[in-house]
Protein backbone atom coordinates (compact mmCIF):
# COMPACT_ATOMS: atom_id res chain seq x y z
CA UNK A 1 0.00 0.00 0.00
CA UNK A 2 2.69 2.39 0.54
CA UNK A 3 3.93 2.25 -2.83
CA UNK A 4 0.07 3.11 -3.71
CA UNK A 5 0.11 6.11 -1.59
CA UNK A 6 3.29 7.19 -3.09
CA UNK A 7 2.00 6.67 -6.75
CA UNK A 8 -1.02 8.55 -6.00
CA UNK A 9 0.65 11.83 -3.50
CA UNK A 10 3.34 11.95 -6.26
CA UNK A 11 0.42 12.94 -8.80
CA UNK A 12 -1.32 15.21 -6.77
CA UNK A 13 1.60 17.19 -5.67
CA UNK A 14 2.62 17.43 -9.98
CA UNK A 15 -0.52 18.88 -10.82
CA UNK A 16 -0.75 20.75 -7.42
CA UNK A 17 2.25 22.89 -8.50
CA UNK A 18 1.02 23.38 -11.76
CA UNK A 19 -2.14 24.45 -10.93
CA UNK A 20 -0.29 27.03 -8.15
CA UNK A 21 1.97 28.29 -10.96
CA UNK A 22 -1.19 29.60 -12.91
CA UNK A 23 -3.29 30.52 -10.42
CA UNK A 24 -0.37 32.83 -8.76
CA UNK A 25 0.58 33.58 -12.69
CA UNK A 26 -3.49 34.59 -13.46
CA UNK A 27 -3.78 36.52 -9.80
CA UNK A 28 -0.57 39.15 -10.88
CA UNK A 29 -1.64 39.17 -14.50
CA UNK A 30 -5.53 40.52 -13.20
CA UNK A 31 -4.13 42.49 -10.40
CA UNK A 32 -1.32 43.99 -12.73
CA UNK A 33 -4.08 45.27 -14.91
CA UNK A 34 -6.36 46.61 -12.47
CA UNK A 35 -3.70 48.93 -10.69
CA UNK A 36 -1.97 49.35 -14.34
CA UNK A 37 -3.53 53.03 -14.77
CA UNK A 38 -2.90 53.88 -10.51
CA UNK A 39 1.09 52.32 -11.44
CA UNK A 40 1.46 55.01 -14.16
CA UNK A 41 0.57 57.64 -12.51
CA UNK A 42 1.98 57.22 -9.63
CA UNK A 43 5.40 56.88 -11.69
CA UNK A 44 6.52 54.23 -9.96
CA UNK A 45 9.74 52.29 -11.16
CA UNK A 46 9.54 49.22 -12.61
CA UNK A 47 12.23 47.87 -9.76
CA UNK A 48 9.33 49.11 -7.02
CA UNK A 49 6.97 47.21 -8.85
CA UNK A 50 8.40 43.93 -8.81
CA UNK A 51 9.42 44.38 -5.32
CA UNK A 52 5.57 44.95 -4.52
CA UNK A 53 4.76 42.00 -6.20
CA UNK A 54 7.47 39.88 -4.85
CA UNK A 55 6.18 40.95 -1.08
CA UNK A 56 2.74 39.58 -1.95
CA UNK A 57 3.60 36.58 -3.72
CA UNK A 58 3.06 34.45 -0.20
CA UNK A 59 -0.01 36.13 0.64
CA UNK A 60 -1.06 34.81 -3.09
CA UNK A 61 0.21 31.79 -2.71
CA UNK A 62 -2.02 31.36 0.78
CA UNK A 63 -5.12 32.88 -1.02
CA UNK A 64 -5.12 30.15 -3.87
CA UNK A 65 -3.85 27.32 -2.22
CA UNK A 66 -7.35 25.82 -1.21
CA UNK A 67 -8.60 26.43 -4.66
CA UNK A 68 -5.63 24.35 -6.39
CA UNK A 69 -6.08 21.36 -3.50
CA UNK A 70 -9.63 20.82 -4.63
CA UNK A 71 -9.24 21.24 -8.52
CA UNK A 72 -5.76 19.23 -8.22
CA UNK A 73 -8.30 16.36 -6.46
CA UNK A 74 -10.59 16.28 -8.68
CA UNK A 75 -7.84 16.19 -11.54
CA UNK A 76 -5.90 13.23 -10.04
CA UNK A 77 -8.66 11.42 -9.30
CA UNK A 78 -10.87 12.04 -12.03
CA UNK A 79 -7.51 10.99 -14.56
CA UNK A 80 -6.69 7.76 -12.65
CA UNK A 81 -10.99 6.85 -13.37
CA UNK A 82 -10.45 7.91 -17.18
CA UNK A 83 -7.62 5.27 -17.45
CA UNK A 84 -9.27 2.62 -15.24
CA UNK A 85 -6.91 2.88 -12.34
CA UNK A 86 -9.64 3.68 -10.03
CA UNK A 87 -11.18 0.54 -11.52
CA UNK A 88 -7.72 -1.40 -10.82
CA UNK A 89 -7.55 -0.50 -7.66
CA UNK A 90 -11.08 -1.56 -6.69
CA UNK A 91 -10.54 -5.05 -7.73
CA UNK A 92 -7.09 -5.37 -5.88
CA UNK A 93 -9.67 -5.41 -2.94
CA UNK A 94 -8.57 -1.59 -1.89
CA UNK A 95 -11.70 0.63 -0.91
CA UNK A 96 -12.59 3.90 -2.12
CA UNK A 97 -11.86 5.68 1.26
CA UNK A 98 -8.24 4.36 1.27
CA UNK A 99 -7.76 5.58 -2.63
CA UNK A 100 -8.87 9.07 -1.45
CA UNK A 101 -6.62 8.95 1.40
CA UNK A 102 -3.48 10.26 -0.01
CA UNK A 103 -4.98 12.93 -1.31
CA UNK A 104 -6.64 14.06 1.83
CA UNK A 105 -3.29 14.18 3.24
CA UNK A 106 -1.76 16.33 0.40
CA UNK A 107 -4.53 18.71 1.84
CA UNK A 108 -3.41 18.22 4.89
CA UNK A 109 -0.14 18.91 4.41
CA UNK A 110 -0.92 22.20 2.35
CA UNK A 111 -3.27 23.48 5.06
CA UNK A 112 0.24 22.86 7.17
CA UNK A 113 2.23 24.73 5.10
CA UNK A 114 0.08 27.86 4.25
CA UNK A 115 -0.48 27.77 8.27
CA UNK A 116 3.09 28.06 8.51
CA UNK A 117 3.74 30.86 5.63
CA UNK A 118 0.88 32.55 6.65
CA UNK A 119 2.15 32.95 10.16
CA UNK A 120 6.07 33.33 9.58
CA UNK A 121 6.06 34.88 6.41
CA UNK A 122 3.30 36.37 4.62
CA UNK A 123 2.89 38.87 7.68
CA UNK A 124 6.19 40.32 7.52
CA UNK A 125 5.98 40.34 3.53
CA UNK A 126 2.69 41.61 3.41
CA UNK A 127 3.64 45.19 5.60
CA UNK A 128 6.49 45.63 3.13
CA UNK A 129 4.17 45.50 0.47
CA UNK A 130 1.14 47.70 1.99
CA UNK A 131 3.61 49.97 2.57
CA UNK A 132 4.54 50.28 -1.08
CA UNK A 133 0.46 50.43 -1.65
CA UNK A 134 0.16 52.94 1.14
CA UNK A 135 3.02 55.29 -0.11
CA UNK A 136 3.15 55.07 -3.55
CA UNK A 137 -0.15 54.10 -4.52
CA UNK A 138 -2.84 55.71 -2.53
CA UNK A 139 -1.36 58.62 -0.87
CA UNK A 140 -3.77 58.94 1.40
CA UNK A 141 -5.45 57.43 4.63
CA UNK A 142 -8.38 56.15 3.55
CA UNK A 143 -6.46 52.05 4.32
CA UNK A 144 -5.44 52.78 6.96
CA UNK A 145 -9.64 54.22 7.69
CA UNK A 146 -10.89 50.43 7.11
CA UNK A 147 -10.40 48.86 10.67
CA UNK A 148 -10.52 51.86 12.85
CA UNK A 149 -8.25 51.01 15.72
CA UNK A 150 -4.55 51.11 15.86
CA UNK A 151 -2.20 50.12 18.29
CA UNK A 152 1.78 50.26 19.34
CA UNK A 153 2.22 53.44 16.75
CA UNK A 154 5.63 55.09 17.04
CA UNK A 155 6.09 58.14 15.13
CA UNK A 156 8.34 60.52 14.59
CA UNK A 157 6.68 64.57 14.88
CA UNK A 158 7.94 67.87 13.90
CA UNK A 159 10.01 69.66 16.47
CA UNK A 160 11.61 66.14 17.05
CA UNK A 161 9.00 65.06 19.19
CA UNK A 162 8.89 60.62 19.33
CA UNK A 163 5.40 60.05 20.29
CA UNK A 164 4.19 56.76 21.59
CA UNK A 165 0.48 55.54 21.22
CA UNK A 166 -0.45 52.38 23.14
CA UNK A 167 -4.42 52.24 21.38
CA UNK A 168 -6.16 54.78 19.12
CA UNK A 169 -9.42 54.63 17.80
CA UNK A 170 -8.93 56.58 14.32
CA UNK A 171 -12.73 57.43 14.03
CA UNK A 172 -13.17 59.79 17.18
CA UNK A 173 -9.58 60.66 17.42
CA UNK A 174 -9.25 59.68 21.00
CA UNK A 175 -6.24 57.56 22.06
CA UNK A 176 -5.81 55.65 25.31
CA UNK A 177 -2.36 55.67 26.70
CA UNK A 178 0.35 58.15 25.00
CA UNK A 179 3.73 59.45 25.33
CA UNK A 180 5.53 62.12 23.97
CA UNK A 181 9.17 62.17 23.75
CA UNK A 182 10.83 65.84 23.38
CA UNK A 183 14.48 65.41 22.20
CA UNK A 184 17.69 67.92 21.69
CA UNK A 185 19.56 67.90 18.65
CA UNK A 186 21.74 65.24 19.75
CA UNK A 187 18.90 63.06 20.51
CA UNK A 188 19.09 63.83 24.42
CA UNK A 189 15.83 63.51 26.08
CA UNK A 190 14.80 66.58 27.36
CA UNK A 191 10.71 65.99 28.43
CA UNK A 192 8.36 63.41 28.69
CA UNK A 193 4.28 63.46 28.92
CA UNK A 194 2.61 60.40 29.84
CA UNK A 195 -1.24 60.95 29.35
CA UNK A 196 -3.82 58.07 30.05
CA UNK A 197 -6.04 59.76 27.30
CA UNK A 198 -5.55 61.90 24.34
CA UNK A 199 -8.35 63.55 22.50
CA UNK A 200 -8.10 65.16 18.57
CA UNK A 201 -10.27 68.24 18.35
CA UNK A 202 -9.79 71.93 16.64
CA UNK A 203 -6.40 70.86 15.23
CA UNK A 204 -4.73 69.95 18.27
CA UNK A 205 -4.62 67.19 21.27
CA UNK A 206 -5.71 67.89 24.48
CA UNK A 207 -4.17 65.27 27.13
CA UNK A 208 -5.92 63.98 30.30
CA UNK A 209 -4.95 62.60 33.48
CA UNK A 210 -1.18 62.31 33.29
CA UNK A 211 2.67 63.73 34.22
CA UNK A 212 5.14 65.68 32.39
CA UNK A 213 8.67 64.87 33.35
CA UNK A 214 11.54 67.65 32.40
CA UNK A 215 15.04 66.91 32.40
CA UNK A 216 17.84 68.79 32.87
CA UNK A 217 21.70 68.75 33.84
CA UNK A 218 20.88 69.76 37.74
CA UNK A 219 17.17 68.18 38.74
CA UNK A 220 14.31 66.25 37.41
CA UNK A 221 10.80 67.49 37.69
CA UNK A 222 7.20 65.54 37.76
CA UNK A 223 4.54 67.66 38.08
CA UNK A 224 0.76 65.87 37.75
CA UNK A 225 -1.80 67.19 35.75
CA UNK A 226 -5.59 67.08 35.17
CA UNK A 227 -5.78 68.71 31.67
CA UNK A 228 -3.44 70.18 29.23
CA UNK A 229 -3.60 70.74 25.42
CA UNK A 230 0.09 69.90 23.68
CA UNK A 231 1.57 71.59 20.62
CA UNK A 232 1.28 68.65 17.80
CA UNK A 233 -0.03 69.07 14.99
CA UNK A 234 -0.39 65.79 13.56
CA UNK A 235 -3.33 64.32 13.76
CA UNK A 236 -5.28 60.45 13.91
CA UNK A 237 -4.71 59.98 10.08
CA UNK A 238 -1.12 60.36 10.23
CA UNK A 239 -0.63 58.34 13.10
CA UNK A 240 -2.75 55.68 11.38
CA UNK A 241 -0.41 55.48 8.10
CA UNK A 242 2.24 53.55 10.29
CA UNK A 243 -0.33 51.03 11.96
CA UNK A 244 -0.36 47.76 10.84
CA UNK A 245 -3.96 45.27 9.56
CA UNK A 246 -4.48 42.16 11.01
CA UNK A 247 -2.91 40.98 7.81
CA UNK A 248 0.13 42.65 8.67
CA UNK A 249 0.48 40.49 12.27
CA UNK A 250 0.66 36.63 12.99
CA UNK A 251 -1.60 34.83 15.44
CA UNK A 252 0.00 35.53 18.38
CA UNK A 253 0.67 39.30 17.32
CA UNK A 254 -3.01 39.85 17.44
CA UNK A 255 -4.08 37.82 20.06
CA UNK A 256 -1.95 40.18 21.85
CA UNK A 257 -3.41 43.07 19.97
CA UNK A 258 -6.83 41.71 21.02
CA UNK A 259 -5.86 41.69 25.04
CA UNK A 260 -4.71 45.00 24.98
CA UNK A 261 -7.85 46.23 23.22
CA UNK A 262 -9.89 44.56 25.82
CA UNK A 263 -7.34 46.00 28.58
CA UNK A 264 -8.21 49.20 27.27
CA UNK A 265 -11.76 49.30 27.67
CA UNK A 266 -12.29 48.99 23.60
CA UNK A 267 -14.43 46.55 21.81
CA UNK A 268 -12.30 43.73 19.96
CA UNK A 269 -15.17 41.73 18.34
CA UNK A 270 -14.14 42.49 14.40
CA UNK A 271 -10.65 41.51 15.48
CA UNK A 272 -11.75 38.30 17.35
CA UNK A 273 -13.32 37.19 13.95
CA UNK A 274 -9.83 37.44 12.32
CA UNK A 275 -7.81 35.87 14.61
CA UNK A 276 -10.21 32.82 14.56
CA UNK A 277 -9.85 33.34 10.30
CA UNK A 278 -6.39 32.67 10.67
CA UNK A 279 -6.69 29.31 11.74
CA UNK A 280 -10.06 28.58 9.31
CA UNK A 281 -8.47 29.74 6.21
CA UNK A 282 -5.16 27.85 6.88
CA UNK A 283 -7.50 24.49 6.85
CA UNK A 284 -9.37 25.53 3.77
CA UNK A 285 -6.95 23.15 1.70
CA UNK A 286 -7.72 20.10 3.64
CA UNK A 287 -11.73 21.06 3.56
CA UNK A 288 -11.13 21.43 -0.54
CA UNK A 289 -9.67 17.89 -0.56
CA UNK A 290 -12.44 16.34 0.85
CA UNK A 291 -14.64 17.85 -1.23
CA UNK A 292 -12.34 17.00 -4.18
CA UNK A 293 -11.98 13.43 -3.67
CA UNK A 294 -15.62 13.29 -3.65
CA UNK A 295 -15.83 14.99 -6.68
CA UNK A 296 -12.63 12.91 -8.22
CA UNK A 297 -14.41 9.26 -7.30
CA UNK A 298 -17.54 9.76 -9.44
CA UNK A 299 -16.35 11.55 -12.53
CA UNK A 300 -16.23 8.00 -14.06
CA UNK A 301 -14.28 8.36 -17.70
CA UNK A 302 -16.02 11.28 -19.43
CA UNK A 303 -17.49 13.30 -16.33
CA UNK A 304 -13.94 14.91 -15.35
CA UNK A 305 -14.08 18.31 -16.87
CA UNK A 306 -17.88 18.38 -15.91
CA UNK A 307 -17.22 18.23 -12.50
CA UNK A 308 -13.77 20.29 -12.67
CA UNK A 309 -16.59 23.06 -13.69
CA UNK A 310 -18.64 22.60 -10.51
CA UNK A 311 -15.25 23.73 -8.65
CA UNK A 312 -16.16 26.83 -9.59
CA UNK A 313 -19.16 27.36 -8.11
CA UNK A 314 -18.21 25.17 -4.95
CA UNK A 315 -14.99 28.01 -4.67
CA UNK A 316 -17.36 30.61 -5.35
CA UNK A 317 -19.85 29.50 -2.39
CA UNK A 318 -17.21 28.82 0.17
CA UNK A 319 -16.02 32.05 -0.04
CA UNK A 320 -19.07 34.17 -0.53
CA UNK A 321 -20.25 31.55 2.87
CA UNK A 322 -16.66 33.18 4.13
CA UNK A 323 -17.18 36.87 3.84
CA UNK A 324 -20.95 36.81 4.93
CA UNK A 325 -19.56 34.57 8.20
CA UNK A 326 -16.85 37.26 8.59
CA UNK A 327 -19.49 40.02 8.40
CA UNK A 328 -22.17 38.56 10.66
CA UNK A 329 -19.02 37.74 13.33
CA UNK A 330 -18.13 41.85 12.88
CA UNK A 331 -21.33 42.86 13.29
CA UNK A 332 -21.96 40.61 16.46
CA UNK A 333 -24.83 38.56 14.86
CA UNK A 334 -22.73 35.26 15.39
CA UNK A 335 -19.99 34.60 17.79
CA UNK A 336 -16.40 35.20 16.53
CA UNK A 337 -15.55 32.11 16.61
CA UNK A 338 -18.68 30.32 14.61
CA UNK A 339 -18.40 33.17 12.24
CA UNK A 340 -15.11 32.72 11.26
CA UNK A 341 -15.51 28.60 11.16
CA UNK A 342 -18.82 28.59 9.59
CA UNK A 343 -17.60 27.62 5.65
CA UNK A 344 -15.40 25.03 7.01
CA UNK A 345 -17.97 23.37 9.16
CA UNK A 346 -20.80 23.50 6.23
CA UNK A 347 -18.27 22.63 3.64
CA UNK A 348 -16.42 20.00 5.89
CA UNK A 349 -19.41 18.10 7.27
CA UNK A 350 -20.61 17.84 3.44
CA UNK A 351 -17.32 16.65 2.25
CA UNK A 352 -17.36 13.66 4.98
CA UNK A 353 -20.66 12.57 3.62
CA UNK A 354 -20.13 12.40 0.56
CA UNK A 355 -16.96 10.51 0.94
CA UNK A 356 -19.02 8.06 3.39
CA UNK A 357 -21.65 7.45 1.18
CA UNK A 358 -18.64 6.28 -1.34
CA UNK A 359 -17.19 3.92 0.97
CA UNK A 360 -16.67 0.44 -0.02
Amino acid sequence: MRLLDRYIAHECLKILMLCLIVFMGVYLIVDLFEKFSRLLEARMPLELILQYYLFRLPKIFTEVLPVAVLLVSVLTLGGMARHNEVLAMKMGQVSTLRIALPCIGVGLAASLAGWAIAEHVAPRTSERALFIERTHLKRSSRATRETGIRYDIWYRAKGNHFVHISVMETEPGIIRGMSIFDLSPRFDILRRVDAREAAWAAGGWTLREGYRLDLDQTRIRIEPFGEVGIAISEGPDEFARVARSPEEMSYAQLRDYIDRLVRSGVSATRYRVDLYAKGATALASFVMALIGVSFGLRTGKTGVMLWVGACIPVGFVYWMLLSLGFAFGRGGVLPPLVAAWLPNLVFGAAGLLSLWRLRG
